[in-house]
Parts: structure tokens; C-alpha cells; sequence
């Protein structure tokens, strides 16, 4: 029977066993050790977006609210020996029996803080305190892990919570974007003839769509390039995002870019499609800002001071489309 205290640290993926396993159960040995893996993308939680727009008032603002992807199991991980095996325990489940909770990382990178706060607000029903303690490596070398171990922080730090800031900023923007985009934009697609259920303009897919629009026979390359180092006017710092295959997938699925033929198996070929040429004229041009990712770059790093400055800024951003389609069937009612 196993009587030791349950301890259980949170990581980001399965990689980690191999960096973290060796070093844990000498710093915790009377502890009972499982590892609960965390994806900071929507793999275990994801936007929960309300169903009922009647009586929204557009553009509309709100809180980010959760839920949760697929099932509460297949993430928790037994540490014994130096060997890890899989359970089935549940995160909830495994969470409440913890005596400690121990958010670990080699660094803490953007959407890692937010993804730990929610498996806590999603699984236990209250948000993070100070009780709760973190360890980021500044390498995954044996000394620099240890060093982490040996100095844990706790969820108070400045640098975690910075960290926090930046990811709720992030992931705020990106909930009242999405939604917004889901609904505003919908009458503009439809008259192009673009009714993929699954397609949304989200922030990058949005603004990459008018910088494709003055260019042709252009490779998914060009594409990882734009996106990764987004430049902007040069008003604001350089960024960007890690690509994802899904921007060029998504687009050639809703008809709006297409294969020309003229590229090979691993670096396609694309141009403007006859749909997303027409998409245009139902899009208004104030929508084009190039300097959006600069300015959420912004937002972020001032965050939460810069809240009601983003507010504003959402709010402006699709009342224009709002108008710009308003004026549009006015003009074509006549």
C-alpha cells in the first residue's frame, strides 16, 4: 500500500520525462511523483464561444470563457524508479489528491503561464496562489535543472507573473478576435461564395490574406517567412509566429488561395483564387493593418494597464467592416 504524498508536476510535454525523471526523486523522495502533461495549446482546454448571439450587441467584448477538449484522462504520468509509465487517472482527479503542486519548465515561454492557471481553474475551481511553486531551467543541462530544483519559485515571482500578463493579453485579444471575426465577417464570405464552416479569419490569417493580395506565384516558403518575421511598418518592435501548416491548408480549403501548378511536391505553388480576388470588395480596407501583431506585441507587454487601449482598439477595428458592409448594401439596394 502506498502511503507517501502525492506530488504532481505539470509539463508541457512528454520530452520532458527524460530531462526531469532522474533529478526529481532526489529532491522529493518521500514524495508518491506523477507527471501531468500540459499542452499550452488547445489540447486540453480550449475557447468556449456562447452560441446565443441574439441581444450581443456587435462588436462584443468579453472574458475568455473555457472548456474542455476531448476527455480528462491519458495526461498523467507515474514516476517510480526512474521509470515513467502512463495511467489513467484523471487531471482532476490526481490534482485534488496532491499534497504539491509543481509547475516545471526548461523555459518559460509564451502561453506556458496561462495553460498552468487554467488546468488549475478548470480542474480545482480557483485560480493560482501563492502556495504554488515553479522551476525554469535556464538550459536542459544537469547543473541548470538542478539549480531550478533546488530553487523553486513561487507563482508570485515577478517573472512568472509577467509571463502570466503576456499570455492573458494574448489569449484575451485572440478569444474576442476569433469571435468577432466568426461572426462579422461571415456576410463578406458568403457573398464571395466561401462557406467553409470551419474557416475564420483569426488575427495573422486575416492581415497575411491582404498582403497576399499583391502577390502571385507565391510558395508556402514566402508564406513561413512573412508570418515568422512579421516587419510590420517598422512603427512597432519586429515579431511574429511560429508557422502553422494549418494558414496555407486553411486557405486553399475555403477556396481563397489555390495551387497553380507550378511548384514541386515539398514547396508548392499558389495565387489568389477567383473567390478570394471577389472576397475583396467585401472586405472593408481599413481591416488592413499590418502593424496589428507590433501593436498585440504592445498590448502584451503593458498588460493589464493596456487592456482598455486593446478594447478600443477591437471595438474600432470591426465596427469599420460593420460600416464598410452596411454602406455596401445600401449602395447595392438602390
Amino acid at each position: 500500500m502506498n502511503t507517501k504524498p502525492n506530488l504532481v508536476i505539470v509539463i508541457q510535454g512528454d520530452k520532458y520525462f527524460d530531462f526531469f525523471k532522474n533529478e526529481v526523486e532526489e529532491i522529493w523522495p518521500s514524495h508518491s511523483i506523477y507527471f501531468l502533461v500540459n499542452y499550452s495549446g488547445p489540447i486540453i482546454y480550449k475557447f468556449d464561444y456562447t452560441k446565443d448571439i441574439e441581444g450581443l450587441t456587435f462588436p462584443h467584448i468579453a472574458e475568455p470563457l473555457w472548456k474542455t477538449e476531448g476527455k480528462d484522462t491519458g495526461f498523467v504520468w507515474h514516476l517510480e524508479n526512474k521509470e515513467v509509465t502512463k495511467t489513467n487517472y484523471s487531471n482532476t482527479a490526481i490534482l485534488k489528491s496532491a499534497e504539491k503542486i509543481v509547475y516545471m519548465c526548461p523555459f518559460l515561454c509564451i502561453s506556458q503561464a496561462i495553460a498552468f492557471q487554467l488546468l488549475i481553474e478548470q480542474s480545482l475551481g480557483h485560480t493560482l496562489k501563492d502556495n504554488y511553486v515553479f522551476c525554469s531551467a535556464e538550459s536542459f543541462e544537469k547543473k541548470d535543472i538542478l539549480f531550478s530544483l533546488n530553487n523553486q519559485k513561487t507563482i508570485d515571482d515577478p517573472l512568472f507573473q509577467k509571463q502570466l500578463n503576456v499570455d492573458t493579453a494574448k489569449r484575451y485579444f485572440e478569444y474576442n478576435f476569433n469571435f468577432n471575426s466568426c461572426i462579422l465577417f461571415k456576410s463578406a464570405l458568403k457573398k464571395a461564395e466561401i462557406e467553409s464552416e470551419n474557416f475564420v479569419f483569426t488575427k495573422y490569417v486575416l492581415q497575411l490574406f491582404f498582403i497576399l493580395q499583391n502577390l502571385s506565384d507565391f510558395s508556402e516558403h514566402d508564406v513561413i517567412d512573412i508570418v515568422y518575421n512579421w516587419k510590420g511598418t517598422g512603427l512597432y518592435l519586429e515579431t511574429g509566429s511560429p508557422y502553422s501548416g494549418t494558414m496555407i491548408e486553411n486557405l486553399c480549403q475555403a477556396g481563397i488561395i489555390e495551387d497553380n501548378g507550378k511548384g514541386v511536391l515539398d514547396n508548392k505553388r499558389y495565387d489568389i483564387s477567383k473567390k478570394g480576388k471577389n472576397l475583396f470588395k467585401y472586405m472593408s480596407p481599413d481591416c488592413k493593418d499590418i502593424d496589428q501583431p507590433g501593436k498585440l506585441l504592445q498590448w502584451q507587454q503593458n498588460w493589464p494597464e493596456s487592456k482598455q487601449e486593446m478594447d478600443r482598439y477591437l471595438i474600432d477595428f470591426f465596427t469599420k467592416q460593420m460600416q464598410f458592409m452596411s454602406s455596401f448594401e445600401v449602395l447595392n439596394n438602390k
